[in-house]
């Protein structure tokens, strides 16, 4: 370009010496805006890549837990020193693309943040109104990409007004059908709120191989969505329920064995191994979800037969009004369990998340504290 002005301006002596200065000139505020735009990209990189090394402040591995907003259990986890981060179960999508937070409470946000622990946003992809997870949500979401753009802006802005640290997508009604679509998703979103400086996980259901063996595994691509987050949360628990014998909630092994192909997929220092605060009840095939309360109340009124296994959870057999029942619960010790197994055959995963603070053995984050910090 500037050869061609040069010769274009004819003999003119003085015009020829000015068509030779401007190339040196003209590029001036190009590179500056360069310059710019590459300092503030490195200042977003630094911010992301201090985040994610602040990430286990208090320790070698990150302790964080998902909550609806329980102070009892932040005082807890905060008092034993056992809590880097939170999960505050609150954001949810939307079909048209906006997104609601109905149980939005920013001073639990401002209570963490006293308790130095970062705080992310969990999305999900859940109606209040049917009171479960909506596969109506993802269906319309990821029809197109301008669907997903919406979105994506609605989530990116929502978190710019609530100043939170990031966002952990936890859509659970997604069909095998969506496995590519919910991960560009996941990219997009990710690309965005990396641009903000922002962090992201992805909750995952559990499996052993590609692609898994039912809908919600099988629409998660392991290998897509690790490399796209900063956090790859597996949700180790739920092993036994209604469709099983009584059982306990995360046998430590199955854990391992999970784990063990989440290293094939993604990188370690990624992954985020789930841990489940809660019990089960069994009578016959019908179960009921137990919290710690629940389990003082039935050994202070049954006098149940308490026993351990090889998961290490506790066992309770009692009977109530004349049905036997069989409860599990994950108590301080079984946790412990959890804990050994995951520093002695996964040592350089990221860290732990909790399901879902409130519904825990109070003596639980003493043993977080001890083994990962």
């Amino acid at each position: 370009m500037a050869t061609r002005e040069e010769e274009g301006n004819g003999d003119n002596s003085e015009a020829r010496r000015a068509a030779r200065r401007r190339p040196r000139r003209r590029p001036a505020p190009a590179l500056l805006v360069i310059v710019i735009v590459g300092l503030a990209a490195l200042a977003v990189a630094f911010a992301l890549a201090s985040a994610l090394e602040d990430e286990r402040p208090s320790g070698p591995y990150l302790i964080g837990a998902w909550t609806f907003g329980d102070r009892g259990s932040l005082e807890r986890a905060g008092d034993a020193g056992a809590i880097d981060e939170v999960s505050v179960d609150w954001l949810q999508s939307r079909a048209d693309g906006s997104v609601a937070a109905p149980k939005l409470d920013a001073s639990f946000i401002a209570e963490a943040r006293n308790k130095d622990c970062r705080v992310i946003v969990t999305l999900t992809d859940y109606d209040e109104s049917l009171h479960t997870f909506d596969p109506a949500i993802a269906k319309a979401i990821l029809a197109t990409a301008e669907t997903r753009r919406r979105h994506i802006a609605a989530v990116a802005d929502w978190c710019h007004e609530n100043a939170v640290d990031g966002v952990d997508v936890d859509w659970e009604a997604l069909t095998a059908e969506q496995r590519n679509g919910y991960s560009t998703f996941v990219e997009e979103l990710a690309r965005r709120l990396h641009r903000d400086g922002r962090l992201i996980a992805v909750d995952v259901y559990p499996k052993t191989r590609e692609p898994g063996g039912w809908d919600g595994p099988q629409a998660q691509d392991w290998r897509r969505l690790g490399q796209a987050v900063d956090q790859f949360r597996v949700m180790t628990y739920n092993y036994s329920g209604s469709w099983s014998a009584p059982g306990p909630l995360s046998p430590p092994a199955w854990m391992d064995a999970v784990l063990d192909f989440a290293e094939t997929q993604v990188k370690p220092r990624k992954i985020v191994m789930g841990i489940g605060f809660y019990g089960r009840d069994w009578r016959g095939a019908q179960t009921t979800d137990l919290v710690w309360a629940d389990v003082l109340r039935i050994r202070a009124a049954y006098k149940p037969r308490a026993s351990r296994g090889p998961s290490a959870e506790l066992m309770l057999s009692y009977s109530r009004e004349g049905a036997a029942h069989t409860a599990f619960f994950p108590d301080a010790k079984a946790i412990d369990a959890k804990l050994l197994m995951m520093l002695q055959q996964h040592p350089h995963i990221r860290g732990v998340y909790c399901w879902i603070m409130g519904q825990e053995d109070p003596a639980a984050w003493k043993v977080l504290r001890k083994r990962l910090h």
